[in-house]
């Protein structure tokens, strides 16, 4: 696992805390989440009970844009079309998936591997198809650590929970009871605890 910047489990329980800090780790490294996560604080109390969860994120590569691996521009003159020309074919499957579900299939032609027709009205399609969001790598890490968080690391049972999630830090405060102010107060202290370390 990449070493985190800070990595602390805090409990009453040594034990679990310990049993705790391996679940995390385990289940980190196996949705590949070691790089997102820059520092990382847990509370754990099993007699309150209580699992405060609270991280620092690291998330690197923005949305992939049409624009940013192909050329979009106007197609044969007196037509209404789009011809898009890809720079790079990485995404073209994912682009032909979209290029249908919006505008259907019997409008998409690709009479070349690295060429794609879409039949619409340029005037008004020219733009919104430059702009197209074609793979979106943030969501899809949050998504992942959210289900990490929320299904393989909080305990079973902790039904009730309190969470905020930013491309900037994640926060869980979950339990079998009713939430206290006082632990989601604390997660707000872990929370700006890690922050602080920034500016230190």
């Amino acid at each position: 696992m990449e070493q985190l910047e800070t990595f602390i489990v805090e409990s009453p329980d040594a034990t679990g805390a310990k049993a705790t800090k391996i679940l995390i780790q385990d289940s980190l490294a196996d949705l590949s989440l070691n790089r997102v996560i820059g520092r990382l604080k847990v509370f754990v109390d099993p007699v309150e009970p209580v699992f405060i969860f609270t991280a620092l994120l690291r998330l690197g590569s923005p949305a992939v844009k049409l624009k940013d691996f192909a050329i979009v521009d106007m197609g044969t003159l007196g037509k209404d079309e789009v011809k898009i020309e890809l720079q790079r074919e990485t995404f073209a499957v994912k682009l032909l998936n979209k290029l249908w579900a919006k505008y259907g299939k019997e409008n998409i032609e690709q009479p070349d591997k690295k060429i794609i027709i879409v039949k619409t009205d340029p005037m008004k399609e020219l733009d919104v198809l430059k702009e197209l969001v074609i793979e979106e790598p943030q969501a899809e890490v949050l998504d992942r650590l959210i289900d990490a968080v929320a299904l393989r690391i909080i305990p079973e049972g902790f039904r009730v929970r309190k969470h905020e999630l930013s491309t900037s830090h994640i926060l869980f405060v979950a339990s079998e009871d009713t939430l206290k102010p006082e632990w989601i107060a604390k997660a707000k202290d872990m929370l700006n605890s890690l922050r602080s370390e920034d500016n230190a």
